[in-house]
């Protein structure tokens, strides 16, 4: 199964080196998305706790996101996606709705 990557840090115009989104598309025509972390940003976010819970309750528990990561950088993306692949599948939870817009046409498989 061959894997392309949309990669939301290479888009922007400032640098992005904590957090971002990346669109996986899949050889069998699935998509997935996902929201990924860096270790680093862990501890930022930890601090400033979980932004939907109640004051009482901030600092007690945190959602995660889809996937952490050491960095952003399109190697490590790269390389953690097909490990993922190999070793079982992305999160269900992440599939991308059949009639969900693509953020990049040209990487669907079986368009180019």
């Amino acid at each position: 199964m061959e894997a392309r990557l949309w990669i939301e840090a290479e888009h922007l115009a400032e640098d992005v080196d904590d957090f971002c989104n990346v669109v996986v598309y899949l050889s069998t025509g699935e998509r997935y998305a996902l929201n990924v972390w860096t270790f680093d940003f862990f501890e930022v976010a930890r601090a400033q706790g979980e932004f939907r819970a109640s004051p009482a309750v901030k600092h007690l528990y945190m959602r995660p996101p889809d996937l952490f990561v050491k960095d952003l950088t399109r190697p490590t993306l790269e390389r953690v996606i097909v490990d993922v692949l190999e070793r079982g599948a992305l999160p269900a939870s992440t599939r991308m709705p059949d009639d969900a817009p693509d953020v990049d046409d040209s990487l669907r498989f079986g368009t180019d």
